[in-house]
């Protein structure tokens, strides 16, 4: 604002300058050509000394113009301007007060040497000039006046504008310190090629940012209670157990040694329950922690092929089908390969019947090691298909419980295969169920 009012004043300055200074170069052109004239006129023989000079005092030329001829140091008198104490030089425009009368004026002189030693002398009033002068100055100040009001006026609009995103981020800023981390800055797409248009699009990426950590947090948060309350669970109703038959045997309930060697059978089976919950727990942490950096490359070919014998051996009765592609690598770890293998065959050995048929296909696909079990079991219902790759979830609780399962197969898998930058689908159309897992090969 300082520096717009500086500039106004001083092109006000200039203004005025270059005004008067032309005004008073048309009065010096105007005295110079009187003069001019009245030397032409005498040079040229015409009389300039008539009766009507006689009293060598100033003669009206004509609006503010006066002329006079004199000799010597004579000075004019009458109502019109006079000399100053000295006799001007010829062809100087000075400037002199008027006559002794009322008031006081400025004149503008001329002056020029004649042939015959005389001096003539032109004079003009600088009132009316000067009036003018005034009053441009009065018009250019209130010029002046009325473009800093407006220049007021209009930044004082433009600097609220500008400012507006900037009251409604702090605004935004104290709803999110009360808690609303869903608050977003004003829409700055329009603004985007302004600071504070770059600023709010900064601000609200990283107001994304912070909402989906604290989201992840909190879901993190959410699952971390699930999983201690199912397991917790989980190994409470073994530990039931194990307590009832104790104090049963404490109490003097088991009549003969053949119901204490069915009650320690009953305790040695929570037992081994518990075993196997504790370390798929373990494995669930271990596959938490690791990363990429202690993979090596693995014949998955071996691991599946392997697998399978395993299975065939626990279940003779099953149908197998069984189709390996030699040679087939991945980058991963061997044990927790043979996890991923060896869960999904349990999980069709627990939930389908004994003889229901099952078959593996290990094959190469676009560069992808794809492994697929599929069995011809009852399938896995609409509802439940989303969750079974949650930890501790079970589509029947009850059967699940009672023939071993902990709910942890599936998760295990889900957690191994995104460690080994993997991907698992499980599909069940109704007729089965087909687990597919594919791997980068190496």
């Amino acid at each position: 604002m300082t520096v717009s009012n500086l500039v106004l004043t001083i092109a006000c300055m200039v203004t005025f300058s270059a005004l008067r200074s032309s005004l008073y170069d048309q009065l010096d052109r105007q005295l110079a050509a009187s003069t001019s004239g009245m030397a032409a006129a005498a040079a040229s023989g015409v009389s300039v000394t008539g009766k009507r000079f006689a009293t060598y005092g100033w003669v009206r030329a004509g609006g503010d113009l006066y002329i006079a001829v004199l000799r010597g140091d004579e000075r004019p008198a009458g109502p019109g301007p006079r000399y100053p104490d000295r006799p001007p030089r010829a062809d100087t425009p000075v400037t002199v007060p008027a006559a002794r009368s009322s008031s006081t004026q400025k004149y503008r002189l001329a002056t020029t040497a004649l042939p015959d030693g005389r001096t003539a002398v032109a004079a003009v009033s600088t009132a009316a000039t000067e009036a003018a002068v005034g009053r441009v100055v009065r018009v250019v100040i209130a010029v002046e006046l009325l473009g800093v009001a407006l220049l007021v006026l209009l930044s004082t609009v433009i600097v609220r504008r500008s400012l507006r995103p900037l009251e409604h981020a702090a605004m935004t800023a104290d709803r999110i310190a009360g808690g609303d981390f869903a608050q977003r800055l004003v829409d700055v797409r329009e603004a985007s090629r302004t600071e504070v248009g770059r600023l709010g699009a900064a601000l609200n990426r990283m107001l994304d940012q912070i909402h989906a950590a604290l989201a992840a947090r909190d879901a993190s948060e959410d699952r971390l209670r699930q999983f201690v309350a199912d397991a917790s669970h989980e190994l409470r109703t073994p530990l039931q157990s194990i307590r009832g038959y104790g104090e049963l045997y404490q109490q003097g309930a088991l009549p003969d040694a053949h119901a204490v060697d069915e009650a320690v059978d009953r305790m040695l089976a929570e037992v081994h329950r518990m075993t196997r919950l504790v370390e798929s727990l373990l494995t669930l942490a271990r596959v938490d922690e690791d990363d990429l950096a202690d993979l090596e490359p693995v014949d998955l070919s071996r691991v599946v092929t392997e697998s399978c014998r395993d299975a065939a051996a626990v279940e003779p009765e099953r149908p197998w089908t069984v189709r390996v592609a030699p040679g087939v690598t991945v980058r991963g770890d061997e044990a927790q390969l043979r996890g991923i293998v060896g869960n999904l065959l349990t999980n069709v050995r627990m939930h389908t019947p004994s003889d229901a048929a099952c078959s593996v296909n290990l094959s190469t696909h676009d560069r992808h090691a794809v492994l697929r079990v599929q069995d011809h079991g009852p399938g896995i219902s609409a509802d439940a298909l989303p969750h079974v790759f949650d930890r501790f979830y079970r589509a029947d609780r009850s059967r699940s419980r009672a023939r071993g399962g902990s709910g942890l197969g599936l998760a295990i898998v889900a957690a191994v295969v995104d460690l080994h930058d993997g991907i698992v689908r499980l599909e069940s159309p109704g007729d089965g169920t087909t687990a597919e897992v594919t791997f980068p090969l190496l």
